[in-house]
């Protein structure tokens, strides 16, 4: 099935309960550890089709307003869609770094409207994603772009899939979100999913409800995106 283009709320509509709900979410994740912010996150969802990107890129662009400088990496190396969200090109990215020895500074790009806020794309789809991810470059990888950037975020492929990829990105990020779509998904999936990231030590920040059931007045008015949710109240 096709993906999904993911929309820029806090582009597009900076000023909408879609925009604002991503500003409370970055503020939730600020004050979730103790002795500092959290400087690099993984977005994942349990299963595909839950809006796990547009929360991604979305809270990538809200840190970016706060003042920070922020990488958005596209770490699905299988269906990738931030390149399309923001209308770039995707020759080069991430996998052309981890293969082809690609210099960095050829694959980040800026994004003018967003000040603070770059995209690393994922680059051409690769046969061996997880191999490329759990690879030692990677690691150096994230280390170099640790010290570059304030935050990084990452976009991830889902965590029930036949294949480790975002588990193996978890490993690297000190903050793990989880996107849960309401409604549609069951709990027994994203508790598998919750799961599955503790057992590879993931510190697990909290849910994001995306399309929640609305009442007649949120209707009216379009608040139907994304709310914080803690783990405890979920699974």
């Amino acid at each position: 099935m096709k993906k999904k283009t993911p929309k820029l709320y806090c582009l597009e509509q900076p000023k909408s309960s879609n925009g604002d709900q991503f500003r409370t979410i970055r503020s939730n994740i600020r004050y979730t550890r103790v002795g500092g912010e959290i400087r690099s996150l993984l977005v994942t969802s349990s299963l595909p089709d839950e809006g796990k990107s547009t929360v991604a890129i979305n809270l990538a662009i809200a840190m970016a307003e706060a003042g920070k400088t922020v990488l958005l990496i596209d770490g699905d190396l299988r269906t990738p869609t931030v390149h399309k969200a923001f209308d770039l090109p995707n020759w080069i990215g991430l996998s052309s770094i981890l293969v082809d020895h690609t210099r960095l500074e050829d694959c980040i790009i800026s994004i003018e409207e967003a000040e603070g806020l770059s995209v690393l794309t994922s680059g051409p789809i690769s046969p061996n994603p997880a191999e490329l991810l759990g690879s030692e470059g990677m690691k150096r990888l994230f280390t170099e772009l640790s010290v570059r950037f304030d935050t990084i975020v990452i976009d991830s492929s889902s965590v029930l899939m036949p294949f480790s990829d975002a588990l193996i990105l978890a490993t690297m990020t000190e903050g793990v979100l989880l996107v849960v779509k309401s409604g549609k998904v069951l709990l027994k999936h994203t508790s598998s999913a919750k799961h599955l990231l503790e057992q590879q030590g993931a510190h697990l920040l909290g849910a994001v409800l995306n399309y929640r059931k609305k009442s007649r007045r949120s209707k009216i008015r379009g608040e139907d995106f994304a709310e914080w949710a803690s783990f405890s109240g979920m699974v």
